[in-house]
């Protein structure tokens, strides 16, 4: 396939992949501690010789697209809930997951059956001594994330700070993830907001804008494959006609 036709597929596969991650983004609008990705776009330039070791042809100036999650807090939101909590500054909720330890900003919280304070999927939030059980009765979470039982300290939340968040994977729809060797923890100095929940940082109308764009952008790159498609068939006609 010529070269050219190649790079212009690329480009639409890289506005595709751009489209899905601005489409999950406003799927999350409400989603409480949802974090954006913000697609980014890179030029690949591979050698004749590097083409040839993977059984491909060389195709330089193709478009691949890679995301970021853009770590900015999002608006506070007043619950009144006290099983509810918000983070102010840098800092994350450390979660247990049958995977290792995860990270959110969804403070929505909840107690599980046997009284583990867990996520809202039901998934342990860790404190400074391990999981954090709790039995009925008042519960009050200070600013530096004391947990108390009618008045009585249980445990303290464990809050992270994420060295290079926009690094962190996502899994789900506000619970992330920190791969190997690309972020690290760090203590946090996050406050913690009792009865509040810290709404999405995705603004819709700058998400409905991208959208627009992008869809405008697919339409000019599908033109301009069918200009090189329609002069191949130019040529192929004119090279049997001798």
């Amino acid at each position: 396939m010529q070269s050219g036709v190649l790079k212009a597929y690329s480009g639409l596969r890289a506005q595709m992949d751009a489209l899905d991650v601005l489409s999950n983004n406003l799927a999350n609008v409400n989603t409480a501690g949802f974090k954006e990705e913000r697609a980014f776009f890179t030029v690949l330039s591979e050698t004749a010789s590097a083409a040839e070791a993977r059984g491909a042809r060389a195709v330089s100036g193709a478009v691949a697209t890679r995301s970021a999650i853009n770590p900015t807090a999002g608006s506070l939101s007043l619950t009144g809930r006290d099983l509810d909590v918000a983070l102010v500054g840098d800092g994350f909720l450390t979660v247990a997951t049958a995977q290792g330890v995860r990270y959110t900003r969804n403070g929505a919280l909840r107690l599980n059956a046997d009284g583990t304070l867990a996520t809202a999927d039901g998934l342990p939030v860790m404190g400074e001594k391990g999981t954090i059980k709790l039995a009925s009765g008042k519960i009050h979470v200070s600013e530096e994330g004391q947990v108390s039982l009618d008045g009585t300290p249980v445990d303290r939340l464990r809050l992270v700070s994420i060295d290079r968040a926009s690094a962190l994977v996502r899994e789900g729809g506000s619970l992330f993830a920190a791969p190997a060797g690309q972020a690290s923890e760090k203590p946090a100095d996050a406050i913690v907001q009792q009865g509040y929940l810290e709404q999405s940082n995705v603004n819709p109308i700058a998400s409905v804008v991208g959208l627009v764009a992008i869809m405008r952008q697919f339409e000019a790159i599908q033109k301009s494959i069918h200009v090189v498609m329609n002069d191949l068939d130019a040529k192929s006609i004119e090279k049997l006609g001798r």
